[in-house]
């Protein structure tokens, strides 16, 4: 069964957060939160790790998935926070198979 995503964290290097957004119902949360750009890519602006560690659980609160994939994914940026102790719990974990198609699964 597909679990169903709004949106997708697509990069979290540095103090830029990118999100794909899936379904326009997310929209209004995700501006909510200070995202901004031209549809379907949102970016939002994070001053230090605790900053986007605030975000990331936030994001996670809305049904927000990672992107794994190679070298700092935001699925591993959100792994190290938790290990750093900035955030705890689970979230969503999206990894391509095909272009046009995806697995999403709960990360503890």
């Amino acid at each position: 069964m597909l679990t169903p995503i709004s949106a997708y964290v697509q990069q979290a290097g540095g103090n830029t957060v990118q999100v794909v957004l899936l379904d326009a119902d997310a929209h209004a949360a995700l501006q909510a939160l200070g995202f901004e750009g031209v549809l379907p890519t949102l970016r939002a602006e994070v001053g230090d790790d605790l900053g986007k560690a605030r975000l990331f659980a936030a994001l996670r609160d809305l049904g927000v998935a990672f992107s794994a994939g190679r070298e700092w994914s935001p699925a591993e940026v959100f792994a190290w926070l938790r290990d750093r102790g900035l955030l705890e719990g689970a979230y969503l974990r999206i990894a391509w198979t095909h272009p046009h198609q995806y697995d999403v699964c709960s990360d503890p």
